[in-house]
């Protein structure tokens, strides 16, 4: 099923998109030249909370990177405490070799909500959404850091999970920690780190020595160091408690975000990590090799980068399945069918005949505008996948604005006559003119007695367990069906889908015949 959104997540969007007060990072645009992997790329951030996913190469610390520069800070601002300065340059990230060719020609721009503009025409009171630059022009220097907007900015690289019996430093130091002065947070980090973990911490402090410091915990009355935690929960209680640390409002970037963690607690972590962008107003942008991190996350906060014939492309609201298909082996099959979400896929798969299926795959994307995305992106190909996309039936009356989008996101010089011409040759449609739910609950609304027995439900009881799902709202059909008849949501849509291919078969049968002609070339 498409990912169901919490109060939570609404509320975390609501606040973050009219937030002028904590210099939130709303995009990134690298308008002009190249850094490390990345070419040209626009990264809009509409969440407290985003995810980037993709292959080795494809640049997403390079994502991190410049979004660590985007803020200058006071001199008193939050730092780590290796850090001599409270804020980030392109040279902590951007390290020269003697024989590294430096980048040049570069130019950046940041959209930042921010309450302390100059008054203009376009923010007349000084408040609101604006861009700051960052350039460096050939065998020059990155201009204008003093410049730039003051905020918080920590960086949490992937050396925050090794071992302290692994550090040179917590080694030579270990037996000269000593007790540090409580920051009032402690007992707040103790029982969330023991909630995602599963485990009953006691107490929890950090003990220090110069720079460095060592976490120490008490459990069911034993005492023990980080120099006998794992590396997730040496992890979690340095993330979390650098969160804890910083001032409100501040930007924390992680690097590959599940490192040290299990399945079960990294979808805890996220859980957690939403509860503390809501607290603490703080921005969390985050890489990840993780299924489940992106499962855990609202469409708009999961990113998906790849390099496309030495082009940078930035999906966003792309589904975890489709990422993490990207990021697996080559796809056996003939034909890749690309849907919006779990309800198309279960559809199809109950009304496409076995000689079909077995040929091709189903992928969810994640939206429509996904769809055109990988409409796009595939077109840009040198060696173009055999796909096919699937709107859903609403989206056919769309099919100009849809087809203009995927023409201007390709930047090609061929002519949009044929660029829309290929991509046309590549759409279908379900069937209905309304969104799938809508259009599968209607339809079996039609023939009660052929749903009724695999519901378990009376003929008469049906109409009104219709009745109510169709009230229910958008996509909640099927969860407010399952609520009367004591099913679950999946086993519903599994059922309703059944009723369709015994039923209403002949509704694909335009569907199926187009599919049958594209495997037989």
């Amino acid at each position: 099923m498409a990912y169901r959104e919490s109060n939570l997540d609404r509320n975390l969007r609501k606040w973050f998109v009219n937030d002028n007060e904590h210099q939130l990072l709303r995009s990134i645009w690298l308008n002009e030249g190249a850094m490390r992997g990345l070419s040209s790329f626009n990264l809009e951030l509409d969440f407290p909370i985003a995810a980037i996913a993709g292959k080795n190469g494809s640049g997403k610390s390079t994502v991190l990177a410049l979004a660590c520069c985007a803020f200058h800070n006071t001199s008193t601002g939050f730092k780590l405490s290796h850090r001599k300065r409270p804020y980030y340059t392109f040279a902590d990230f951007f390290v020269q070799h003697t024989e590294d060719i430096p980048p040049d020609g570069i130019k950046i721009f940041y959209s930042i909500a921010h309450n302390g503009w100059k008054k203009s025409d376009n923010l007349p009171d000084g408040k609101g959404i604006a861009y700051q630059k960052r350039e460096k022009k050939k065998a020059g220097k990155w201009t204008d850091y003093s410049r730039r907007i003051k905020r918080d900015v920590v960086f949490l690289g992937i050396e925050r999970i090794v071992p302290h019996s692994e550090k040179s430093q917590s080694k030579s130091y270990s037996k000269s920690f000593s007790s540090s002065e409580n920051k009032g947070w402690e007992d707040d980090v103790k029982d969330a780190v023991g909630k995602i973990l599963g485990k009953k911490y006691d107490e929890f402090k950090y003990v220090s020595h110069s720079k460095y410091r060592l976490p120490l915990v008490v459990v069911n009355g034993k005492k023990y160091s980080g120099f006998h935690m794992g590396a997730g929960e040496n992890a979690l209680f340095e993330v979390l408690s650098v969160i804890h640390s910083v001032s409100e409002g501040a930007l924390v970037v992680i690097d590959e975000i599940e490192l040290g963690l299990h399945s079960e607690a990294q979808k805890k972590f996220i859980s957690h990590l939403k509860t503390l962008c809501k607290k603490r107003k703080v921005q969390i942008l985050c890489t990840t090799h993780s299924r489940d991190i992106f499962g855990q996350l609202p469409d708009d906060a999961r990113v998906f980068i790849e390099n496309i014939n030495g082009k940078s492309v930035i999906c966003n609201s792309i589904s975890p399945e489709f990422a993490f298909s990207k990021l697996s082996a080559e796809n056996p099959f003939e034909i890749s069918l690309l849907v919006e979400d779990r309800v198309a896929k279960t559809l199809m798969l109950s009304v496409l005949p076995s000689t079909i299926r077995s040929r091709i795959s189903i992928e969810v994307i994640g939206s429509a505008s996904a769809l055109t995305r990988q409409l796009s992106s595939n077109y840009m190909r040198e060696k173009q996948e055999n796909i096919v996309i699937l709107y859903d039936g609403d989206q056919s009356a769309k099919e100009k604005a849809n087809l203009l989008h995927g023409c201007k996101m390709t930047e090609s010089t061929d002519s949009d006559d044929d660029i829309k011409a290929w991509m046309k040759s590549k759409i279908e449609y379900l069937p209905g003119e309304t969104w799938p739910e809508s259009w599968i609950v209607q339809k079996c609304s039609e023939s009660i007695d052929v749903l009724a027995p695999l519901l378990g439900v009376g003929v008469d009881e049906l109409v009104d367990v219709i009745e109510q799902g169709l009230e229910a709202g958008k996509h909640n059909e099927f969860s407010e069906i399952g609520v009367v008849v004591g099913l679950e949501e999946e086993d519903v849509l599994v059922r309703f889908c059944m009723a369709i291919s015994q039923s209403h078969a002949d509704q694909f049968q335009t569907l199926i015949e187009s599919l049958q002609k594209r495997l037989d070339g």
